[in-house]
């Protein structure tokens, strides 16, 4: 099967490919390798500076602050950020989540003060999910919203929110019908997340990563900050965390196979050049073969997955759930078994962190991939919930 992209779209490439290689300076990339938000990094002056380009958003449409790009536009313009381990995070959740929620279903008023700033790279938005008692079943959540009024009240607590610290809007997930069936009575909103009422509180992970418990105490936010149909949120989350999950950052994303393209070809060099218990270089050992050879064989799938996405995504609309949930399930499923692979070829030299970067191989990237893919496994839902999703809409098998 032919995979080469058109000429216009390598021309973009190589376009993107420059930009890079001005703007990723050593202090730059010095400044994520001591980054613990794996994956990502988090530079809003790269993010404004990709804004200017017209990037972020190229395949909105024109009338949303869009080009009206190909999504194959934005598969060669994601490849290129992931392979060249670009920061990514301070636009991840303004341009991939929100701001095509905001499009398909937000006000004129919300598009037209919240999609300029989205578009330029100017924002960084926060998303407020997960509860102490509702992770993956996100229609178990309990923080409430009640009316009163021209504002919504709000009370309860979001567990594990990124950058919030660093946000100028939260999106958040509420209860605004308390005797609803529990998927039926949720709402989305934009907040500001400095509103009074609102507390953050910073957890810390066990790689240095700051997350948040963010607490909601009579919390007043305007009427019209819903996104989308009261009630209906649950139903415009799921579109906009496909979305997320298709288009995303990392291993999920439609260009993440590029990510971990690079890290094969670091491991691959790093086993030419270490000796392993034999003496030989650690290539040479049949064990390190299979696994370079399985890690390969992981990331060419990958790349199908993500062009099948895509594909998918070209005819039009949101990103499907049914393509999405089995990426999803290859890329949370295996990728933490090629994480520890690479960790014990390495041995204690890939338990060396920043701190020794005389010892560490590879900048001490899989130590930090070690320690975030733990907790990788369950960001935007486990593995066994694309497995459920997968065997209902893929396979259509019975509840």
């Amino acid at each position: 099967m032919d995979f080469s992209f058109t000429d216009d779209v390598e021309a973009f490439r190589e376009e993107v490919r420059s930009f890079l290689a001005e703007r990723l300076t050593p202090e730059v990339e010095d400044e994520f390798r001591h980054c613990t938000d794996y994956y990502h990094g988090f530079n809003k002056r790269i993010t404004r500076e990709i804004g200017q380009q017209g990037w972020l958003t190229m395949t909105w449409p024109v009338a949303d602050g869009g080009r009206g790009a190909s999504i194959w536009h934005r598969v060669a313009f994601d490849e290129e950020m992931a392979g060249a381990h670009a920061p990514m995070a301070s636009h991840q959740v303004a341009a991939n989540f929100v701001g095509p929620g905001i499009v398909h279903w937000g006000t004129e008023d919300q598009k037209r003060k919240h999609l300029p700033p989205i578009t330029r790279g100017e924002v960084t938005w926060a998303f407020g999910l997960t509860e102490p008692n509702a992770g993956t079943d996100l229609g178990s959540v309990e923080t409430r919203a009640d009316r009163d009024g021209d504002e919504w009240v709000i009370n309860g607590s979001k567990m594990y929110t990124e950058h919030i610290q660093d946000s100028e809007w939260l999106c958040l997930m509420v209860r605004t019908d308390q005797d609803a069936p529990k998927h039926r009575g949720l709402s989305l909103m934009v907040i500001d997340p400095g509103t009074r009422g609102i507390q953050i509180t910073p957890l810390w992970t066990m790689d240095g990563y700051r997350v948040n418990q963010v607490f909601f105490d009579d919390a007043r936010v305007p009427a019209d900050s819903l996104i989308g149909e009261e009630n209906r949120g649950f139903y415009h989350l799921i579109a906009s965390l496909n979305q997320s999950r298709a288009a995303g950052i990392g291993g999920s994303g439609l260009g993440g196979w590029a990510s971990e393209q690079r890290d094969l070809d670091g491991l691959v060099q790093v086993a030419g050049e270490r000796a392993g218990d034999s003496g030989r270089p650690l290539i040479e050992d049949s064990w390190v073969q299979d696994g370079i050879a399985d890690y390969a064989i992981y990331v060419r799938t990958m790349r199908l997955l993500a062009y099948r996405v895509a594909s998918v995504m070209e005819r039009g609309g949101l990103a499907p759930d049914k393509e999405t949930s089995v990426k999803e399930v290859w890329w949370k499923h295996d990728a933490q078994r090629h994480v520890r692979f690479g960790g014990e070829m390495l041995g204690l030299a890939g338990q060396v962190g920043q701190e020794s970067p005389d010892h560490a191989p590879m900048h001490a990237r899989w130590q930090r991939r070690y320690m975030a893919h733990i907790a990788g496994a369950h960001n935007g839902g486990t593995v066994e919930n694309a497995l459920n999703t997968t065997a209902g809409r893929v396979l259509a098998l019975p509840r």
